[in-house]
């Protein structure tokens, strides 16, 4: 004869209890502290990535611009070109694309940031659009770009990279052929807050990074 054992509940038709409002209030209370303690950890994680891919950045176009100069002989300072070498068309910043940074309350010397006249990074570095000289195998100096991988972005937080271009002297010493203190020359992101505060016209001599601004300087 065969029998069934009904003093054991099958799982299949055991019955949940209802978590109480004691268990509720703990578990919600140890949702909370973890989240507390992590969301900070990697909100600063986020923040230290960006600010790591932005000083990268900075220092890779710089040596765009520094490669740049040593095959043509020249700074890319112009939006034009006239016999395969710069033109006359002048700018005073060359940018990568994104939003123009915020100044500061008080913007008096860093306000040419954002109101100088400006170029295209892109168009020197990945497309020639200028149309320089290219480099070729009769020993002539020459464009001889792509110069970066794809055109440059925007820094991490949607603003662009600038170059206070205007200010590269890469002759040596300190002194430009006039006798007149150069100017130092940086690549620059307005870093996370958004606010560029380095002053655009500093003498080589005495350079102060201002703000949370990242920097690579080119002179």
């Amino acid at each position: 004869m065969f029998w069934t054992d009904t003093s054991k509940s099958t799982s299949r038709g055991r019955t949940r209890r209802p978590l109480t409002l004691v268990e509720m209030t703990i578990i919600l209370s140890v949702i909370a502290i973890l989240s507390a303690v992590l969301v900070p950890t990697v909100m600063s994680h986020i923040s230290q990535s960006r600010i790591l891919r932005a000083k990268q950045d900075v220092k890779t176009l710089g040596n765009c611009i520094a490669q740049f100069y040593q095959d043509t002989g020249f700074v890319p300072k112009t939006h034009d070109s006239r016999h395969g070498g710069p033109g006359v068309g002048a700018v005073d910043l060359l940018v990568s694309p994104g939003n123009t940074p915020a100044l500061p309350a008080s913007p008096g010397g860093v306000s040419e940031w954002t109101t100088d006249s400006a170029d295209m990074l892109e168009y020197h570095l990945y497309n020639n659009l200028p149309g320089y000289r290219l480099k070729g195998n009769d020993g002539m100096p020459g464009w001889s770009g792509p110069y970066i991988a794809s055109p440059p972005t925007a820094d991490p937080w949607g603003n662009r990279y600038m170059i206070n271009i205007v200010y590269l002297n890469p002759t040596p010493n300190v002194l430009d052929s006039n006798g007149n203190l150069k100017s130092a020359c940086f690549v620059l992101s307005a870093g996370e807050n958004g606010i560029v505060e380095t002053l655009f016209d500093q003498p080589v001599t005495d350079v102060a990074v201002g703000g949370d601004d990242i920097v690579h300087r080119l002179q």
